[in-house]
């Protein structure tokens, strides 16, 4: 990863990560891209442009397209393309470069070095991309800035800025040169079978231009073959589907790829002829019951025990992560939550055992009848997505699991269970260490110089944590849990019949979980905040799943990232009233918190806080006279 200083506001210090804390990975540009921006960061410093030469005259030159370069053929550039041009001329002693002329023209000459000084300040807060492109590419940029200057007539520092940086022919066009142009070599030297490649008007070509790749190391080539491999065997399948989408209107977000498996396994062959009638019952299949929405915003792309494993490497030592793995721990997490935190399994056997046994409502609905008989009086539910039945799961089991791989809960385990005594601490670092890259970006003159690498480790230790913890039974049970919940909530809570006669007035499956709740244990829960805490942490832990540090280096990504735990942190304070009382506190206290835990002075909630509201570590003190509060499981408070 690479971090920005600024030095008297012009120099910077650029640092980089060292290798032994990424498991092997560095955020740096994929070498394939790097060798295309290198050649065209030479051609456009060769020595070829007359000393007498007008504005005008240059300003036709520049004007030529930044066509791809090709892989093949006679003319590794378009006729007439801006590489086609500038590969073609020979160097001659008494021309100049194109840094040479800007130097040589006192309004341009200006114009350039602002923006050079500019750039140096908000290099961090730029995306990937756009750093690939400008960084070490001095002739790139100087291309960039004549370009703005004379053929967009942007004489303004800000003008020129906009330019470069949003602007489709600013620095986006030469990153899109150099994906293609990547793309081509890639598909070239591994010989694959794409129709046109080489033809910058192709639908191949199209692809990779409108699918914004990212040009780091460790992304760019899989996310690659993943969109040729679509594009080669799926082109007919794709097709179908958007001839169908054309008479019947635009289909549901995300769902082509489950749509081509659908087309493709189909016993009956699907054609341009009977696809309006096959796909929308394709739709209907993949989508299981569509009355009510779905209650949580994960997209879980596993199937229910197809969990695929895809491992990151180390040259040096193998380390597997299994990132299948961390996205069944972020299901369990989620199911985690709901189930018991929210209460929700025991709220349903409250809703079935007890008050609908006082007749306290009316069923009329026959699926509703047979959903209860199959889940009350004989244990069984339907997994909405498979539709199969299946056997209910019991809280022992449930628990056992959860200390397998998060270490919360009460559940009883055998002598040779093995608990993740690790996570507690680990989920810990985490939010520490996210709130205070929060809290000095917050109070920094320039946010774009913050080190994100300690963020980036405990993201990594939490990577490889789950990855050996969430492994076994736990993967087979995971989604059963989760197919429980959904079934109770969905087919139960969400039924009209038990929306309207348990919550009359209005309300949605949370208020339902609510009343019943009130009458379980005469308290309220906070049933939104609990909600809302299982999502995030549902989405946080699927990031940690997806997370290379390519990703973080993308700040759209990081700061995505980084919100959705700072919003986790504020969910679990409302939570947890002695973490709300520890977020009042500020530096300046002379009363330390008693007990520790993992290394970092506990308060409630585990951390010192200053007067920003986000914790820091506290001094060390004397071990304490009575026992510290843990976050092993087996407490009353569910601790981060």
């Amino acid at each position: 990863m690479v971090i920005n200083t600024i030095l008297d506001g012009a120099s910077s210090l650029v640092l980089k990560r060292p290798v032994i804390t990424t498991s092997g990975f560095i955020a740096d540009v994929d070498p394939t891209i790097k060798t295309h921006l290198d050649e065209l960061n030479s051609l456009l410093a060769k020595r070829i442009i007359p000393r007498d030469i007008d504005t005008d005259a240059l300003k036709e030159i520049l004007e030529r397209p930044l066509t791809p370069k090709r892989s093949a053929g006679n003319n590794r550039w378009a006729r007439n393309s801006l590489g086609d041009f500038f590969n073609r001329q020979a160097e001659e002693d008494d021309r100049v470069t194109l840094a040479e002329f800007i130097d040589g023209n006192a309004e341009l000459s200006e114009l350039k070095y602002d923006f050079e000084a500019k750039l140096a300040q908000f290099r961090g807060t730029l995306e990937f991309n756009t750093k690939a492109v400008l960084d070490n590419n001095p002739a790139i940029r100087d291309y960039l800035v004549a370009f703005g200057f004379l053929v967009m007539d942007l004489p303004e520092i800000n003008g020129l800025r906009n330019f470069v940086l949003g602007n489709r022919l600013g620095a986006k066009n030469v990153a899109s040169y150099a994906i293609v142009s990547a793309a081509r070599t890639v598909i070239d030297d591994e010989h694959l079978r794409v129709p046109d490649a080489n033809n910058d008007n192709s639908d191949i070509v199209k692809e990779i231009r409108t699918a914004n790749l990212s040009m780091a190391a460790g992304k760019f080539q899989p996310t690659l073959r993943a969109l040729v491999e679509s594009f080669v065997f799926n082109s007919s399948e794709s097709q179908i589907i958007a001839d169908a989408e054309a008479n019947l209107g635009p289909f549901p977000k995300g769902i082509k790829p489950l749509l081509i498996k659908f087309i493709k396994n189909s016993p009956v062959k699907i054609t341009a002829a009977n696809a309006n009638f096959f796909l929308p019952l394709f739709i209907s299949q993949i989508q299981g019951t569509t009355e009510v929405e779905a209650p949580t915003e994960a997209d879980l792309e596993q199937s229910d025990r197809d969990f695929e494993v895809d491992f990151l490497e180390d040259d040096d030592a193998l380390i597997e992560i299994s990132r299948s793995a961390v996205r069944c721990a972020s299901q369990l997490y989620y199911s985690m939550v709901l189930g018991e935190e929210l209460d929700v399994f025991n709220i349903v056997n409250y809703f079935t055992h007890k008050y609908l046994v006082r007749g306290s409502m009316e069923i009329l609905d026959g699926r509703l009848r047979d959903d209860l008989q199959l889940y009350v009086f004989s244990n069984k539910f339907t997994d909405l997505k498979t539709k199969r039945i299946e056997d209910r799961t019991r809280p022992g089991e449930r628990n056992m699991f959860y200390r397998q791989v998060f270490n919360q809960g009460h559940g009883p385990v055998t002598e040779d269970f093995i608990l993740n005594c690790e996570f507690p601490r680990l989920w810990k670092v985490l939010m520490l260490e996210s709130a205070n890259f929060i809290e000095r970006s917050q109070s920094s003159f320039n946010p774009g110089a913050i080190t994100k690498g300690k963020v980036m480790q405990a993201v990594e230790d939490l990577q490889y944590n789950l990855s050996t913890h969430c492994t076994g039974m736990a993967n087979v049970i995971t989604p059963l849990i989760n197919a429980e919940l959904d079934f109770v909530i969905r087919r139960i809570f969400m039924h009209p019949e038990v929306l309207r006669q348990i919550v009359p007035q209005g309300g949605t499956w949370w208020r339902v979980v609510e009343t019943l709740y009130m009458g379980l244990k005469h308290s309220r829960p906070k049933s939104t905040v609990i909600y809302s805490k299982a999502k995030l942490g549902n989405k946080i832990i699927r990031a940690i799943a997806d997370y290379n540090p390519a990703t973080f280096e993308d700040d759209a990504q990081f700061s995505s990232f980084i919100s959705d735990v700072d919003a986790y942190i504020t969910t679990q304070s409302i939570l947890q009233d002695a973490l709300t009382e520890a977020l009042k506190k500020t530096d300046e206290t002379d009363e330390e918190p008693a007990g520790a835990y993992g290394g970092y002075q506990s308060n409630g909630g585990g951390y010192q806080t200053n007067g920003n509201g986000y914790q820091k570590p506290a001094p060390e003190l004397p071990a304490p006279s009575t026992p510290a509060p843990t976050a092993t499981g087996g407490g009353d408070e569910w601790d981060f």
